[in-house]
């Protein structure tokens, strides 16, 4: 009976003594891994055992990570380019994706201003010719206008009545103006004909300026035409660019081509490097020459060499003995 008891006793402690080894071992795992493992160790079951540790509940998913605005191409790139985008070192798509907000934000401002300028350009597209002809800016014309409508909506009744005959007298309206402050007679208004004739010569003057200005545009495009054709063939343009502005400013230079010459020869450095290039190019074109002179004597060396036989050759026989050998000679090669 005690041999029974003992493993009866033996089989009930085998899993409390197993469990314990589990969960040591669990304990070793957690401190392994940097977890805490005292609630582990607090758990029993009904019976006072400790009991393995369970997971509280099932892990939570991971949040999506959300991907950076510059891993797709901007808007305003081309479908061609997004490949290119896409390869690039992301370092560089976040740098340039900076660069493209930069860019969009200095350029919504501009925009709106530029429509507003477009609007009022459009608005006052018809009067150019009289603004012009009064001598006028399209700017100051707005502000003398604007001017006017304030000061006959809010200054004093007296103010507004000097305003209002100033500019009937202006329009050539006759209309009676009043005796002036200090008793004196106001200025007489301005004769019908003689305003007529000064809102004809203004108009005159306006078509006149408006013309002057085309045709400096178009001066001007074309002497731009011809600045980016000489650049062309000029090869160190931009270098004398500089002093070839200069030069024509002052009246130096009348051309550019003498500008662009004047300018080299003021620069000792520049000088020196058109020299030393040119005198490359000479080389090159000697060096040239001397290879088609060579080639030209080779091609004559290999021609006579491969003569036929049957030419008429200078005979360098004085005798008429040496003449008639030769002569048979040459038939002989003949047959």
């Amino acid at each position: 009976m005690d041999v029974e008891n003992q493993v009866e006793s033996s089989e009930k402690e085998a899993p409390d003594s197993l469990d314990r080894k589990e969960l040591l071992a669990q304990q070793f795992d957690a401190v392994e891994a940097g977890e805490d493992p005292a609630p582990q160790a607090a758990r029993r079951d009904e019976s006072g055992k400790f009991t393995k540790a369970k997971a509280d509940s099932a892990p939570a998913e991971a949040a999506p990570v959300e991907e950076p605005a510059w891993s797709k191409p901007p808007a305003s790139w081309k479908k061609e380019y997004h490949d290119y985008w896409l390869k690039a070192d992301p370092k560089l798509r976040e740098y340039a994706w900076q660069r493209e907000e930069q860019m969009k934000k200095g350029v919504e401002p501009l925009l709106s201003k530029a429509q507003f300028a477009d609007s009022i350009n459009q608005a006052i597209q018809p009067y150019v010719q009289t603004i012009t002809g009064l001598g006028l800016k399209p700017e100051q014309a707005i502000a003398n206008l604007m001017n006017a409508d304030y000061t006959l909506r809010t200054a004093s009744p007296e103010q507004k009545k000097q305003l209002f005959y100033q500019l009937a007298r202006s329009y050539g309206i006759q209309v009676d103006s009043p005796a002036s402050q200090d008793g004196q007679p106001a200025a007489p208004s301005v004769d019908p004909m003689v305003w007529q004739l000064q809102n004809e010569l203004n108009m005159v003057r306006g078509e006149v300026m408006g013309w002057k200005q085309q045709q400096e545009m178009v001066q001007n495009q074309q002497l731009l035409n011809e600045i980016n054709d000489f650049s062309g063939k000029a090869e160190y343009f931009e270098d004398a660019r500089p002093t070839m502005i200069q030069l024509l400013q002052s009246g130096v230079a009348e051309t550019l081509e003498d500008a662009y010459e004047k300018a080299i020869r003021l620069d000792s450095a520049l000088f020196e490097k058109v020299q030393s290039a040119q005198q490359a190019e000479i080389a090159a074109k000697q060096a040239a020459e001397k290879n088609r002179a060579a080639k030209a004597a080779r091609a004559a060396a290999v021609s006579v060499r491969g003569s036929t036989p049957g030419t008429n050759t200078a005979s360098k026989a004085q005798s008429r003995r040496a003449l008639l050998e030769e002569a048979f000679d040459e038939m002989g090669s003949r047959l």
